[in-house]
């Protein structure tokens, strides 16, 4: 289908297109597949697809040509003129203006019309921002019929959405230009149109047809569009939504302070069909959100009281929550309801009384009805635990009535989780214990409420667990499945236990709450000992995972530096159960934390929960310290084995994390009495001695046999369990110890190991990692003695490693592209990292190496170079942790170890310079940042050498790919010119450090090409005034690189920056942001009120 395409070739592709969407044939679909590809790759495809859209093709063709588009324009749009997107654009409104077309064309025709339109958004045609009129060409559907009306307002909501979406374009100046440009010239317009539309279709009752219905359910998108703008540049992630504030214009004010926007879209949301009503409260959830400084006192005070009149409406109606789209868009907007209005306002509105009556009633109705509610549950909590965390805050002499409800909600979840353990064992329900996510953040809300009538609270809590713990120990008598169930309860109750424990605020103790929580403790315990006494004959994962969350709400709350002392939670303890003191509670946990490792070592939640509550206990300063006294834990420290810890012969992928958390909370602990005492850390190091030792005597047997599986995954292990240990070798006396024992018995074989076995990606990685953590000197652990060669040594090691997996890594050819990154990518970015860290460490003087006649360094730098020309085109980008790890090594070659680079081709230093012009505009700053530093190292380095007598071998390179590859290095200028004028630059200093240096390298170029083209783009008006800013940024600004001249120019670069901002009126996210926030710094600290 090369060439001009007939008729005959217009048919051939709509055959193509019908087989790809219809055909039931696998092989006949890929082969179409194949062939409509090898079109869409051409060089001329955009002519030929838009040739092909004149022709009125078949629906499939039309389907398919309109997706082709889409990719060609995300793809080329630097590329293709205006006046071609302007056909394009054309194109689509007459098809969606005059042909009837599926839904899933419209659709597609739409989504290619509103992409051009973003694209050409600043582009002119006959001096006329003509993409900017597609939104009037579009109002004239709106003077049609129904269906056509309809279409039309889904244009324009498909519009909002594309302007508003920034993966769509590359550059975030670029997207925030767009939204800005956007926002002040036709969303007020649009949503007042939507307004408009809604009100004339209520008014005359025509939903009832579908084509009514289908305008209404369009027109309610256009609003809902409008409304979830990103009007201030915070692009606000999906997470964030709920407790967001909504940053409207203060232009839109007159539309928010009408009496009968709310009241209209509650009646919609009561009348409507369920469908319809979704999209009515999704509205109202976004209104609720409106940023309260919109209004003057008196007119939120109206607002507020239309807001909660109509949930009561909406309540006492009862229609729409029957419909579970509809409650949970409802819920959503209870929990909006304290985002935005203190607990002061809302008891002072009319009728107070009779609405927190009825939302405490739908509350505990929902609480009730799990099985149709369980997803809206999290929003009515959220509503709750906001309302109580405000009471302390409360000057209103009104009577606010949480504490009749906050104790009737927190009995009734506990009431209905319980009566849930029933349903899940006896019905086979599913279990919401299963999902710790949303369980761990429902009992973090539920913290709070609890709090509210706390000795209500816990009086009938307790009474629960000690009628369940007597049932409990007369278990032998039940069932297998009565005893789930019993099991099950105990478990809702420690965690609600668990929950009250958690929600004890430092600034509010209260002897006598601190002395229920000691005997909530002293039942849990109780408990635990029942429980793990039964471990030999029958175990309930459940409930073990349910006291490893009370342990780790009481770690936070009462164990800890922060703790106050004394406490009457330790008192109650000391009189019960006679533990007098902090140690010996931990004691308890300690041991509580072997008996998982131990008994449920195959059971990963119950292991991976246990290692993160070790992990915890294991960070604190005090806590630490008073753990390394203890026996269990010097038990731990001297039997680290898989015969005490099974988990520990457990060498999969799922438990690798769990290792290395395990012995970097060793290591910790360890550390904290180890001082130099060489005998006490080999005695640690024993079990994993004994461990290595065996596995490579059975290596040596074996002759590293490929297919030996077994040796690899311990392998895998080994590394992982070093990692987490070296992690946490944080001084120079551990860490000394620690390479005496690694080097020289065990390092190389784990050299020997990676090379042998390089195909193996889970083995290969593991190595690597554990090498990379090995040579990194944080803490400066690596400044070994002066008489001492183990920096040297390491650094050997380190380069022979690269050296010799690097050629196997070489010889890797066609690699899966579904398996490249796990395969070969991700193992060349951790050796990227292990040669920064052994060059950036500064444990080792690398001019010995040349001295001495070791090429060890050379082979590290040739082998680097050698891996970059095996990544392929665009990994760079599309990889990010490849690309951080390959731009901060740049950073540190070019800073030391440029005169390395004398026997490099010169092609490879011109492409590392474009992968630098490439990383300049990333939108990484840690990246960008690299580059500058990079860049500024290379320009710095022909600077300093030139001016000593006689040049070297890399300087004259470097000189004679200057004057070659010219353009490169304008590219990078104009590159960093335009970042610094227009885009947000969270690294204006880095930015600053190697312009000074470019600039002095192409002085003509900047003043005739940079500063003219620059110019020449404002208008004729603006013109004079940035030709000034140039000037003033060269003024006083010496031709070298010395220390003073480059802060001076630096300062130059804040000044210009500003100026042009302020000159050219450039629409800026951060000033955006800072202008909306002190319009809503009110906003805020009301919130926590």
């Amino acid at each position: 289908m090369n060439g001009l395409m007939d008729e005959q070739h217009i048919g051939q592709l709509a055959a193509f297109c019908e087989q790809v969407y219809q055909s039931s044939s696998p092989n006949e679909r890929r082969q179409a597949e194949n062939v409509l590809n090898e079109f869409m790759n051409s060089s001329d495809a955009l002519e030929k697809c838009v040739h092909v859209l004149k022709r009125a093709p078949s629906t499939f063709t039309l389907l398919w040509i309109s997706s082709c588009l889409m990719r060609l324009l995300q793809r080329e749009r630097l590329f293709v003129l205006a006046e071609k997107k302007l056909e394009i654009r054309n194109l689509c409104l007459n098809y969606l203006a005059n042909q009837p077309n599926e839904l899933y064309v419209t659709q597609n025709l739409t989504r290619l019309l509103v992409k051009v339109v973003k694209l050409g958004w600043f582009e002119t045609v006959n001096d006329e921002f003509i993409f900017r009129k597609t939104i009037d060409d579009v109002q004239l559907f709106l003077e049609r019929d129904v269906p056509s009306c309809a279409v039309g307002v889904y244009i324009l909501s498909s519009l909002i959405d594309e302007i508003n979406e920034s993966s769509t374009v590359r550059s975030l100046v670029r997207q925030r230009k767009i939204v800005s440009s956007f926002r002040d010239e036709s969303l007020k317009s649009l949503f007042s149109l939507g307004l408009s539309s809604v009100k004339q279709l209520s008014a005359s009752a025509v939903n009832s047809s579908p084509e009514s219905s289908k305008l209404m359910e369009n027109v309610l998108q256009l609003l809902l569009a409008c409304l979830t703008f990103d009007f201030i540049g915070t692009a606000p992630e999906e997470s964030t939504d709920d407790t967001g504030t909504l940053q409207i214009p203060t232009s839109w004010r007159p539309a928010f302070i009408s009496d009968d926007l709310l009241p209209m879209f509650y009646e919609l949301a009561i009348s409507l069909p369920h469908a319809l009503s979704e999209k009515a409260l999704q509205i109202l959830v976004q209104l609720v959100s409106v940023r309260r400084s919109l209004f003057s006192t008196t007119e939120r005070k109206t607002y507020l009281q239309n807001i909660m009149d109509g949930i009561k409406k909406v309540l006492d109606k009862n229609t729409i929550l029957s419909e579970s789209s509809c409650y949970h868009q409802f819920c959503r907007l209870l929990a909006k309801l304290k985002c935005n209005y203190q607990l002061n306002e809302i008891v002072d509105i009319d009728g107070y009384d009779t609405i927190i009556d009825t939302i405490a009633k739908f509350t505990l109705s929902s609480l009730e009805n799990w099985h149709f509610s369980s997803n809206s549950i999290h929003y009515l909590l959220s509503l709750w635990q906001r309302l109580c965390t405000a009471v302390p805050y409360v000057k209103s002499d009104k009577v606010h009535y949480l504490p009749v409800y906050a104790p009737q909600i927190s009995k009734t979840f506990l009431k209905t989780r319980l009566e849930m353990a029933v349903g899940v064992i006896r019905d086979g329900l599913e279990d919401p214990l299963d999902d710790v996510a949303t369980l761990h953040q429902q009992l973090d809300l539920l913290s709070t409420i609890v709090r509210i009538e706390y000795p209500t609270n816990c009086n009938t809590v307790i009474s629960l667990l000690e009628e369940a713990v007597s049932a409990f120990q007369s278990a032998s008598s039940l069932s297998l499945q009565n005893l789930t169930l019993l099991e099950n309860r105990l478990t809702w109750i420690v965690l609600y236990i668990g929950a009250m424990i958690g929600g004890r605020v430092s600034f509010q103790v209260n002897d006598d709450n601190d002395a229920l929580d000691g005997r909530l403790i002293c039942s849990v315990l109780r408990l635990m000992q029942i429980s793990d006494a039964r471990l030999e004959q029958h175990g309930s994962k459940n409930l073990e995972i349910g006291f490893v969350f009370f342990f780790d709400q009481f770690r936070r709350i009462y164990i800890g530096e922060q703790v106050n002392r004394p406490s009457n939670v330790y008192k109650i303890l000391a009189e019960t159960l006679g533990l007098t003191e902090e140690s010996m509670l931990l004691d308890i946990i300690i041991k509580k934390i072997l008996t998982n490792l131990r008994y449920w070592s195959k059971n990963r939640d119950i292991v991976d929960e246990t290692m993160q509550l070790f992990n915890s206990l294991s960070i604190g300063y005090t806590c630490v310290r008073k753990m390394s006294k203890l026996d269990a834990v010097k038990f731990m420290l001297a039997n680290h084995n898989a015969d005490n810890f099974p988990f520990l012969g457990d060498c999969s992928a799922e438990c690798l994390k769990t290792r290395r958390l395990f012995y970097q909370s060793l290591g910790r602990i360890l550390l904290v009495d180890l001082g130099e005492d060489e005998e006490k850390f080999l005695l640690f190091m024993q079990p994993l001695t004994n461990t290595i030792e065996t596995m490579f005597g059975q290596i040596a047997a074996t002759q590293l046999q490929y297919n030996d599986e077994r040796l690899k995954l311990q392998t895998v292990g080994l590394c992982c369990d070093l990692r987490g240990l070296v992690m946490s070798l944080t001084n120079k006396a551990c860490f000394s110890m620690f390479f005496d024992w690694l080097y020289p018995k065990y390092l190389p074989l784990l050299t020997q190991a990676l090379v042998c076995w390089a195909d193996c990606p889970i083995l290969s990685t593991a190595v690597l990692k554990c090498v990379a953590e090995i040579v990194q000197n944080k803490s400066q652990r690596l400044m070994f003695d002066v008489s001492s060669p183990n920096g040297i040594l390491l650094f050997r090691e380190a380069s022979k490693l690269l050296c010799q997996y690097g050629e196997r890594v070489l010889s890797m050819n066609d690699v899966p592209d579904d398996t490249l990154y796990t395969t070969k990518l991700k193992q060349i970015s951790l050796c990227f990292q292990i040669l920064r860290s052994s060059l950036a460490g500064g444990y080792v003087n690398f001019g010995v190496f040349a001295l001495y006649g070791d090429e060890c360094h050379m082979n590290a730098i040739n082998m680097f170079i050698k891996l970059l020309g095996t990544l392929p085109e665009r990994a760079l980008m599309e990889y990010p942790k490849l690309s951080s790890s390959y731009y901060s090594l740049m950073d540190v070659v070019t800073q030391d170890h440029l005169t390395l680079l004398g026997s490099v081709d010169a092609n490879v230093i011109v492409y590392i310079l474009s992968t630098l012009a490439e990383g300049i505009a990333s939108v990484d700053v840690s990246v960008s940042t690299s580059c500058c530093s990079a860049l500024d190292n290379i320009i710095s380095f022909i600077f300093k050498k030139s001016l000593r007598n006689g040049e070297s071998q890399v300087v004259e390179k470097l000189r004679d790919i200057v004057k070659m590859q010219n353009s490169v290095f304008q590219q990078i200028m104009n590159s960093i010119v335009h970042i610094v004028m227009y885009e947000e630059c969270k690294n204006q200093w880095s930015m600053s450090r190697p312009l000074l240096g470019l600039i002095l390298l192409n002085q003509e170029y900047f003043k005739e090409v940079v500063q003219r083209n620059f110019v020449a783009m404002q208008p004729a008006d603006k013109q004079p005034l940035l030709s000034k800013c140039f000037e003033n940024l060269m003024n006083e600004v010496e031709p070298n690189l010395l220390g003073k001249n480059r802060d001076r120019f630096t300062q130059h670069i804040a000044v210009f920056r500003r100026d042009v901002s302020v000159q050219l009126h450039l629409p800026r996210a951060d000033i955006e942001r800072e202008q909306a926030a002190a319009g809503s710094a009110t906003d805020t600290n009301m919130m926590l009120s």
